[in-house]
C-alpha cells in the first residue's frame, strides 16, 4: 500500500515537464527523499530500480528505431553512399514513471543515418541526432549473407549489428548515459516492382548509468528479442522506408527517406 501511495504522489503531485527525460531527477529524488512514505531505504531503492529498468527499455528502443532493415539501392557512381533521415516513434510503457511524469507518452527521435558500401556485401552505418535535449551517435556493420537471384521465392538475407550511445545532460533536470546494441537478421523479397517488403528479428542489449539524482551511480540493464516488418519503396535515387517492430510488447514505428550519392 505504501508503494502505491508513493507512486501515486509522483503522478499527481508534480508538474508536467516539456521533454520526455526532464522528470529524471524529479522522479528519482521523489522516491529516495520522500520522508512521509514510511518505506525503508531498500524498498525505495527497489522502486527506483524498477523505474529505471522500465525507462531503460523504452529509451533503448527509441534510439535504435529504424536501424533494422535494409538500406535501399546503392548510390550512383563508385562512392556507394546512402544518406537517410529517419523518424523513430517509441510508445512507452504505461508504468514508465519518468517519461509519463514528463508529460509524454512516447519518445520521438529524428536520426540522420549514413550507409557506405565499402566492400562487396558490406555496409558501414553511422547514426547521429540531437533531440530531446540529448546527443545520440552510433555506428554499425551490415553484411549480406545471401544474395538471391530469385527474390520472388527466395529472400535476400542480411545480418547487422548497430551500437547507439545517448548522453542526456541537463544540470537541474537529470543526467544519464545509455547505450543500446541491436543485432539482428533481415530477410527481404522483391515481390512487386519498386517495392521491397522485409521481416527481421533482433536481440537487444541496453544499459543505463544514472549520473544525477539521489540515486546517482545506479545502473540498469535490459535484454531481449524483438521482431518486426517493413518495406522499401524504391524510386531511383530516392527510397522511402517504413517499419514496425515489437520489443517487450511495446511498438516502435520508424519512417525514413534515403538518397543515394
Amino acid at each position: 500500500m505504501k508503494k502505491i501511495l508513493i507512486l501515486a504522489c509522483l503522478f499527481f503531485c508534480g508538474n508536467a515537464f516539456a521533454e520526455p527525460y526532464n522528470a529524471f531527477n524529479y522522479v528519482l529524488n521523489g522516491i529516495g527523499l520522500d520522508p512521509s512514505s514510511g518505506l525503508s531505504q531498500k524498498q525505495k531503492k527497489d522502486i527506483a530500480q524498477k523505474a529505471l529498468d522500465i525507462f531503460t527499455k523504452d529509451v533503448g528502443q527509441a534510439i535504435a528505431g529504424g536501424s533494422s532493415g535494409i538500406g535501399g539501392s546503392f548510390g550512383i557512381g563508385e562512392l556507394n553512399l546512402r544518406l537517410s533521415l529517419k523518424m523513430s516513434y517509441q510508445e512507452t510503457a504505461k508504468d514508465n514513471l519518468i517519461v509519463r511524469m514528463s508529460g509524454e507518452t512516447a519518445i520521438y527521435y529524428p536520426i540522420l543515418q549514413a550507409e557506405l558500401g565499402f566492400i562487396d556485401r558490406y555496409d558501414a552505418i553511422i547514426r547521429l541526432s540531437y533531440f530531446n535535449d540529448s546527443a545520440l551517435f552510433g555506428g554499425g556493420l551490415r553484411y549480406e549473407i545471401l544474395r538471391s537471384e530469385d527474390e520472388m521465392h527466395i529472400p535476400t538475407i542480411y545480418v547487422q549489428s548497430v551500437y547507439n550511445y545517448l548522453v542526456y545532460n541537463e544540470s537541474n533536470l537529470g543526467k544519464f548515459n545509455l547505450w543500446n546494441l541491436k543485432t539482428g537478421t533481415t530477410a527481404y523479397f522483391g515481390l512487386v516492382p519498386y517495392i521491397q517488403p522485409y521481416v527481421f528479428i533482433t536481440y537487444d542489449i541496453t544499459a543505463l548509468h544514472a549520473v544525477s539524482s539521489y540515486y546517482s551511480g545506479m545502473s540498469s540493464n535490459a535484454y531481449g528479442f524483438g521482431y518486426g516488418f517493413g518495406g522499401n519503396l524504391k524510386l531511383d535515387m530516392i527510397n522511402i522506408s517504413a517499419s514496425v517492430s515489437m520489443y517487450d510488447n511495446q511498438p516502435n514505428i520508424s519512417f525514413g527517406v534515403f538518397v543515394g550519392i
